[in-house]
């Protein structure tokens, strides 16, 4: 009886992983239908239905591709705002593809935003993902505690434990340096309206300061009722409707 017991627990379960599976491969099947659908609307020069086919997509998990195809339907669509913001979203997961790169800086020279030189501190944040950082910093935390545990009479000199500790936590600081630049980085904003004003305090009555340019970046800060105290790529800084731009990391 109990090897019936056991031989039924045991089919169940093969069972039942066979249903998971078949599930998982029929939803990966419907996802790369879906997508191959946006992908033959955009080719059509049918952009609004791309884009609401790979926002639909987006709903159910995002990639670097995904993303840099939505940005491209934008950018054919007109919405200037929209196709830097999921540009600059498809960098943060692929810092190295040079094709998001190409096209982010085609529609940025295509309108007139141009950006500054990056400063090292820039491009040295963007060498890894925040992920990759966190990784880093985690890896040499945990080797580092396992150097200072590590007993003297083990045979490791104390000139050569001291080095490798030092070296460690270099490591460890520029990776937990790496990580928070990423952070920041993941948290900047993108102008989404066509008319982003700037006012000098967060009310409706306040006065205008300037406007902001659709597509330009910008560094949001303390927020106030429906408005943002943002910092703009040239410095200017005031208070922005919420609505009017989106953060890079609000997938």
């Amino acid at each position: 009886m109990r090897a019936l017991y056991q031989f039924l627990m045991g089919l169940c379960c093969c069972l039942l992983f066979l249903f998971c599976s078949q599930n998982v491969w029929a939803d990966e099947q419907l996802q790369q239908t879906r997508f191959q659908d946006a992908v033959s609307a955009y080719n059509k020069g049918e952009y609004k239905q791309a884009i609401e086919g790979f926002e639909a997509l987006a709903t159910q998990g995002i990639s670097s591709a995904l993303l840099y195809n939505l940005g491209n339907s934008y950018a054919q669509a007109g919405q200037v705002g929209r196709a830097i913001l999921n540009y600059e979203r498809a960098l943060r997961l692929a810092p190295g593809d040079s094709d998001i790169r190409g096209n982010l800086e085609l529609v940025r020279k295509e309108k007139g935003l141009f950006q500054e030189e990056p400063s090292f501190g820039q491009r040295f944040v963007t060498l890894l993902v925040l992920n990759q950082w966190i990784a880093v910093a985690a890896i040499s935390f945990v080797v580092f505690a396992g150097v200072l545990l590590l007993p003297f009479s083990y045979g490791l000199k104390s000139s050569s434990r001291y080095g490798i500790i030092v070296m460690l936590f270099l490591v460890i600081a520029i990776a937990c340096s790496g990580a928070m630049g990423q952070y920041k980085h993941w948290h900047d904003g993108v102008v989404v309206a066509a008319d982003a004003r700037l006012r000098v305090s967060p009310f409706e009555s306040a006065a205008f300061i300037g406007t902001i340019q659709e597509g330009r970046l910008l560094h949001p800060g303390k927020k106030h009722n429906t408005y943002v105290l943002v910092v703009d790529e040239a410095g200017r800084s005031g208070w922005l409707a919420a609505d009017a731009f989106e953060s890079i990391a609000n997938f």
